[in-house]
């Protein structure tokens, strides 16, 4: 080739390489142009008060990153791992990554728990920031149970600025609403310092229900606390005969899940203040964990008090899933009562699997017609499936009327449950 032909070359080789890389550039340049276009047009599931990842500062330690994957997609640690490491974030750190978190899709079910959490470890230092934030979340169950988070974490490190904010942001919303999130935040508030939780409560000026609800929370926080003495001087130092009974309630019922004889006996104390209804509370939750106990106590009791009957049927209902003979004896040892129906009722349901016969005979013993019907027409309905013809044999033999035949025969176990 000769040199002028080759230097032409060249210089035509040399000049579309300079084109290549300008258009090649250009391209690169326009299509990160167009992503950044795309991106922005997909629609904002991340609330605007939390940073973008993009912004996050580079103070996460490197064990929470990756305690953080079984939440981002990863399994490198379980999820009660994970758990634990979220919650030694700081809340400048659980900010920044509640933009990872809204990003996550809302199949993924560890989702609400991870916003949840992340907002609760906010909570400890930005409350207000974490409320608005919770505020965002589309779903409102979701959102309702992380504002009730942000709130008891307030009420635990902050219970007056906590009262404060509920007084004022609070009075216009809905009864429930209301009701939720105050006992959020005295949840939170007994658990450092339930004695003045208990005055503090007792001191709103709330309707009774919800007073008794708040004053009951810090209650149960007292007694799981060890705090039984300074619990039953709280209820006893409340003047307002309703609402100390409500609270004694609220004693028995949470002392007896652990010691129920001692409950008893602070029962006995109160002589005539002991109450049908602090009564019942004692049994029905006796009756969860020594069912022969609690009858034995109730057996105790004037045949005449109304306790026996009612609480009879708590019994029932957890004697029988253990011993449907001993708790037939028990209930035929009790004085004839039409309060007694609903225990009646109770084993005849529970019976009605094991042994049909019987509870249909119990059933016909139900003094209330619509109740004795209703139960006849459940146990039927089971027998019918077990054994359809000893079944059709107690209709050849029973003394009933026709209508009551034709129900028995047509029922079914649609709809089977407690007598309401």
């Amino acid at each position: 080739m000769k040199p002028k032909s080759l230097l032409l070359y060249l210089g035509v080789w040399s000049l579309s390489l300079a084109i290549a890389y300008y258009l090649g550039s250009r391209g690169q340049s326009e299509s990160v142009s167009d992503a950044a276009e795309s991106s922005a047009s997909i629609p904002e599931i991340i609330p605007t008060s939390i940073k973008s990842s993009s912004e996050r500062a580079p103070t996460i330690s490197e064990p929470t990153q990756n305690a953080l994957k079984s939440y981002l997609g990863g399994e490198s640690v379980s999820f009660q791992d994970a758990l634990v490491d979220v919650a030694r974030l700081s809340g400048e750190n659980s900010r920044l990554l509640l933009a990872d978190a809204f990003a996550l899709p809302v199949s993924d079910p560890n989702r609400p728990r991870l916003i949840e959490k992340l907002l609760s470890q906010l909570a400890k230092t930005e409350p207000l920031t974490a409320l608005q934030i919770a505020s965002e979340i589309t779903s409102l169950r979701d959102s309702e149970d992380a504002r009730a988070a942000i709130l008891e974490v307030w009420g635990r490190t902050a219970p007056a600025a906590a009262i404060a904010w509920a007084n004022d942001a609070l009075a216009g919303e809905p009864t429930r609403a209301r009701s939720t999130q105050l006992t959020a935040i005295f949840q939170g508030y007994a658990t450092t310092n339930p004695q003045a939780a208990f005055a503090q409560a007792l001191a709103l000026d709330e309707n009774m229900r919800l007073k008794t609800r708040l004053l009951g929370e810090v209650i149960e926080a007292q007694i799981q606390s060890g705090s039984l003495e300074v619990a039953k001087m709280s209820v006893e130092s409340v003047t307002d005969p309703e609402l100390r009974e409500s609270l004694r309630n609220d004693l028995i019922d949470e002392w007896a899940e652990f010691d129920p004889i001692a409950a008893s006996t602070y029962l006995e104390t109160l002589g005539e203040d002991a109450t049908s209804r602090l009564k019942r509370s004692l049994v029905s939750e006796w009756a969860e964990s020594d069912p022969a106990a609690a009858a034995a106590w109730l057996g105790q009791l004037d045949p005449d008090d109304p306790a026996v009957a009612r609480a009879s049927a708590a019994i029932i209902r957890q004697w029988t899933r253990f011993d449907l003979a001993a708790s037939a004896e028990w209930l035929n040892s009790l004085p004839d009562s039409p309060d007694l129906d609903r225990a009646v009722a109770s084993y005849a349901f529970r019976a009605a699997e094991e042994d049909p016969a019987a509870a249909m005979t119990w059933a016909g013993s139900i003094k209330n017609n619509r109740r004795r019907s209703w139960m006849m027409e459940r146990v039927a309905g089971t027998w019918k499936e077990q054994d359809a013809e000893t079944f059709q044999s107690y209709l050849d033999s029973a003394d009933l009327s026709e209508a009551q035949r034709g129900r028995l025969e047509n029922a079914n176990t649609r709809g089977r449950g407690r007598w309401r």
